[in-house]
């Protein structure tokens, strides 16, 4: 239709302008129409690329929206699109972490060229980098990516006198969102020493809001929940080993069962279970004494201990069905390969809730990227580079 349509209407049609201030071209990169660009490319190419726009060009417009094959189209048919600037001063990589389209920054950065070279810490007319306005739109997997790439001014400033960082700690809500959090952790150890020593360093969070937004009360609150967890672990764990699989002899008081290899494993996983939910529990009651660092250092220490502790009551669970069903053989096999299967969702559900803070060791950031990059995608923080689905 569109090809019909275009061979009846003379070539000057595409640059025409709604009220909106978007031509054909404009429209056809916002929503992804692949075959359709090509369509209007083929017609005319440098009034419709390169003509007068009201806000965004056109490649910007497919930028925002993610649409990665649209923009690799434009920068393969015309390589300088890239330098285009919006109104405000802002290059594709402005636009891309504005809107936190981590897929189409992701392949900027990888075209290693001397154009992305040139602009990667251009300045918009507020002297933001893609980095600020990443920082200032709470996009963490975008900051994250910024961050690791080392042709980034991580020390940049904007006309305010701001790096990204204190962008980050200029937080003027009561409770910053997750997402804000995983914003704050990407940059905390990275963007130089300009903020208070002890405030990148983590020794006094009452520096940032970050670190001071929760009253003792609501703190004692979230210690409570967890102490009530490991309570009733430790609880289960207790009760489970003087109710053994399969019962005892009839002579002596051992275990029926205690020659069985899955029996071992049932002794061990709660025995495990037992002293983690112990630990979680004495060190959450640390937690309730009133002070802020306590209760970040319990918080940190529990948490990992309390997902031991769940994860070996799950496996001890699962190695007590098989003891006590083990003469039916597909019956035992199912409820091995279900608990198999549960334990390695609750290992992936769990396991970013142990992650440390960052670190400022280039070892264990390492390390930490990627499950930080999971973090951020299991906890929905990139739902911006999402849209475009």
């Amino acid at each position: 239709m569109l090809d019909t349509v275009l061979e009846s209407l003379p070539n000057d049609i595409l640059t025409v302008k709604d009220d909106e201030g978007m031509t054909p071209l404009t429209y056809a990169a916002s929503i992804g129409y692949l075959s359709g660009i090509k369509s209007l490319l083929r017609k005319t190419t440098i009034p419709c690329v390169y003509g007068e726009h009201s806000r965004y060009y056109p490649i910007h417009i497919a930028t925002k929206k993610g649409h990665i094959k649209v923009v690799k189209m434009f920068l393969d048919e015309y390589p300088d699109m890239i330098e285009l600037l919006t109104d405000e001063g802002q290059n594709m990589l402005h636009v891309a972490a504005m809107y936190g389209k981590a897929k189409v920054l992701a392949y900027m950065l990888k075209r290693h060229d001397l154009k992305v070279e040139m602009l990667i810490n251009n300045k918009d007319q507020n002297g933001n980098t893609p980095l600020h306005l990443a920082a200032m739109r709470w996009h963490p997997m975008v900051v994250s990516m910024l961050t690791w790439d080392k042709r980034v001014d991580l020390k940049a400033l904007n006309n305010e006198g701001e790096r990204a960082l204190d962008i980050a700690l200029n937080y003027s809500g009561e409770n910053p969102s997750f997402r804000e959090r995983l914003t704050w952790e990407a940059l905390r150890y990275v963007s130089g020493p300009r903020a208070s020593p002890r405030c990148v360093s983590g020794e006094n969070p009452q520096c940032s809001k970050f670190g001071m937004t929760l009253s003792t009360d609501k703190y004692k609150d979230r210690t409570g929940t967890l102490l009530l967890v490991a309570t009733l672990v430790a609880t289960v764990a207790f009760a489970a080993a003087f109710t053994m699989p399969g019962g005892y002899k009839e002579s002596g008081g051992m275990a029926k069962f205690l020659e069985k290899p899955m029996f071992l494993v049932f002794v061990i996983s709660n025995s495990i279970a037992m002293y983690s939910a112990l630990t979680a529990v004495v060190t959450l009651i640390w937690a309730h004494l009133d002070d802020l660092n306590l209760f970040i250092a319990a918080y940190q220490f529990s948490v990992p201990f309390l997902g031991l502790a769940i994860t070996m009551v799950s496996l001890a669970f699962m190695a007590g069905n098989y003891l006590v069903l083990r003469d039916h053989n597909w019956l035992a096999y199912l409820v091995l390969s279900i608990g198999s299967f549960f334990l390695f969702t609750l290992s992936i559900i769990f396991f970013p809730l142990c992650l440390p803070n960052s670190s400022p060791h280039p070892i264990i950031r390492y390390i930490q990227r990627y499950p930080f990059h999971l973090l951020i995608k299991f906890t929905g923080c990139d739902t911006d580079d999402r849209e475009e689905e």
